[in-house]
């Protein structure tokens, strides 16, 4: 039986119909695949194919993005009040038929009465964007399409609410509908992409930068423009996504010079479907998340710094949530840096040395500059200042909080339970009521409470300022923006770097001096990703190596998670170890005395299990965009968290 095909021109400017038939539905696997549908922790993501934007053997393609957009329409009518609230924003990032998709989906929405706010004058749209736009003009919802930092042959769709953050409380609606749509053969409406529904006038850059002028002072964009005249220079790599266009107009409204003579260059920055195959490397495909050392080591840093270049570089990765930096400093602290834990590279009869930073590294040196630059301006006594972190980054940040005596506050991984958070936060009746975190803490947060960072160890971060963040027409405020911020961190990074710089001296002495002023214990950190299946076949093969890949992952997982369950009432944590210990592979490190085990978040099998041992704590969780299982560990002592972290993942299961 040959295969029906859906054939359609995404730029038609006439209505057009897709009829799910029962031919679509079994050509492209819909009913599988509505079964299988789900929003993980950054939206939904699947395989694409990079040459066939129609493709039936792929989950990702016209017929299922048409499916989506006619759900999320569908939900979103319901809740509208009024006609006249029908206000949706879609954009996405660069990676294949990113465009095409977004104008299905924008068609979509218009034949169902939406207006449809596309960006003005540039295509692409990072999720920060995306996500401050839609809460400031007052936007029902909106869409980016984007895999983040995932390979180029993943696609993604990450709806997000009135709040600019990942939607969650329409995500089983949206579900159902799907499913619907499929069950019931339902007929897809699309209006002419010429419709005056359909408007490319998605411009916020004015209040973006009025808003983050209450979160970086002008002392700091003085410190930027003061070494920028000394000959200061950034160079940024945006491996070929979004954030080049819509970076370098931000820049400017700051005052910030742009070009070869002045502060800001970029590299890599031309837009790429295949983000200039960045990433790939003798037959792997890593993707680009900047924090990986696969990607970090090969984009040519080295060079640009040996060569004075430029001072330090910058790496964002696709859709702009992602940050790291490369340094260099003098090689006479080599020692000094690797025995507080940074990755240092020795370049052969030179005395620099090029020296790498993990995020939390990042956040770590950026929250003390911030705290610090709040007492310089008699702020940081005003206002009730808090931390908030996932499980899963270091506990560096927790001693600093506890130094400074503020709360901290630790969140499930995924963006989206920061936004639920914050909700609460800004909603509570009771100023003392706690807020009870994915660790089960009871927190409380003040009168008057202030953000000054919500990270995740993944590279993603956002601030908050002495402001609150208002709508369009003051009628809704919030605690800080709903998604992570690479612009706004890679802005702060600057600033310190500018300081820095002005200063004559280098991050990694900087970060060495912290670390030793503040006596942080949890230097060091290690997250190691087990691969459960190749994301590059297809067809059976991928649904085989997935179903074997998962079943290994759920095993593990229960393990742990049975292990926290029982506890306290039917094992003692004694008897943890020692059960942990019994599974260990020979020549492996037994693990010490536990201190504390629990599930974090609502317990879900996937949500993941932390263990507390007196000198480092470890999490194990499964991914929710990538296909892998994730251990984590942050400890004292290198050698001691590089030997369990081997038991660990050697446990026979």
């Amino acid at each position: 039986m040959q295969s029906t095909r859906l054939e359609i021109n995404p730029q038609e400017n006439t209505w057009e119909q897709i009829k799910v038939t029962e031919e679509l539905i079994s050509s492209y696997s819909l009913e599988k695949w509505s079964q299988n549908f789900s929003l993980m922790t950054a939206g939904y993501r699947d395989q694409l194919d990079p040459d066939d934007a129609a493709s039936p053997d792929v989950a990702i393609n016209f017929v299922t993005f048409a499916i989506l957009g006619e759900a999320k329409a569908r939900v979103f009518k319901r809740k509208c009040d009024k006609k006249d609230n029908l206000h949706v924003h879609v954009g996405g990032e660069t990676r294949p038929h990113t465009q095409d998709f977004i104008s299905i989906l924008a068609r979509i929405y218009a034949a169902h009465g939406f207006k449809v706010h596309l960006r003005a004058q540039i295509s692409t749209t990072p999720i920060w964007y995306s996500s401050f736009g839609v809460f400031y003009e007052e936007f029902q919802s909106g869409d980016n399409l984007t895999a983040s930092h995932s390979q180029y042959f993943k696609g993604g769709w990450k709806p997000i609410d009135s709040l600019g953050k990942q939607l969650v409380e329409e995500e089983e609606e949206i579900i159902n509908e799907v499913q619907h749509i499929v069950s019931s053969k339902a007929t897809i409406e699309l209006a002419p992409l010429s419709s005056e529904n359909i408007l490319n006038d998605f411009n916020i850059d004015e209040a973006y930068i009025t808003y983050q002028k209450t979160v970086i002072d002008k002392k700091s964009i003085d410190e930027i423009i003061m070494a920028n005249k000394r000959g200061f220079r950034c160079a940024i790599c945006t491996v070929g996504g979004s954030m080049k266009l819509t970076s370098e107009r931000l820049f400017k409204l700051f005052g910030i010079p742009l070009g070869e003579s002045n502060i800001i260059q970029y590299f890599f920055d031309k837009e790429d479907s295949q983000y200039h195959k960045i990433g790939q490397i003798n037959g792997e495909n890593y993707g680009v998340d900047p924090t990986k050392q696969e990607i970090y080591r090969n984009i040519g840093a080295q060079e640009k710094l040996l060569n004075n270049e430029a001072n330090i570089i910058f790496i964002w990765d696709p859709d702009g949530d992602r940050f790291n930096m490369v340094t260099m400093a003098s090689s006479k602290n080599h020692e000094r840096y690797i025995q507080l834990g940074l990755e240092v590279e020795s370049i052969h009869d030179s005395n620099k040395r090029i020296v790498y930073f993990t995020p939390n590294q990042i956040f770590f040196m950026l929250t003390t500059f911030q705290i610090a630059s709040l007492k310089k301006s008699n702020l940081f006594d005003a206002y009730d200042w808090f931390i908030a972190s996932s499980v899963t980054t270091s506990r560096a940040l927790d001693e600093l909080a506890k130094l400074e005596k503020i709360p901290m506050v630790h969140i499930k991984v995924g963006f989206k339970h920061w936004g639920t958070f914050a909700q609460w936060l800004e909603e509570r009746k009771d100023i003392n009521e706690p807020y009870v975190t994915a660790l089960g803490e009871e927190i409380k947060l003040g009168k008057n409470p202030r953000l000054i960072m919500m990270c995740e160890e993944s590279g993603g971060a956002i601030f908050g300022g002495t402001d609150l963040l208002l709508n369009k027409s003051h009628s809704k405020k919030m605690i800080a923006l709903r998604e992570k911020d690479g612009f706004q961190l890679g802005l702060l990074s600057l600033s310190l770097a500018a300081f820095l710089y002005n200063s004559d001296q280098s991050f990694a002495d900087y970060y060495c001096d912290l670390i030793l002023k503040h006596n942080i214990k949890h230097k060091y950190f290690d997250r190691y990703d087990k691969r459960l299946y190749d994301e590059r076949l297809s067809g059976q093969m991928l649904q085989n190596a997935k179903m074997e890949g998962e079943a290994k992952r759920d095993k593990v997982m229960k393990f742990f998670h049975d292990l926290a369950a029982k506890y306290p009432s039917k094992l003692s944590l004694d008897e943890i170890c020692n059960e942990i210990n019994s599974k260990l592979d020979k020549n492996c490190k037994p693990l010490p005395e536990l201190k504390h085990i629990c599930l974090i978040g609502t317990g879900g099998l996937l949500e993941g299990t932390f263990l507390q041992f007196k000198t480092f704590w470890f999490v194990i969780r499964a991914s929710g965009t990538d296909a892998v299982l994730r251990y984590y560990i942050n400890g004292q002592d290198k050698e001691e968290i590089i030997a369990y972290q081997e038991s660990l993942m050697g446990l026979q299961i």
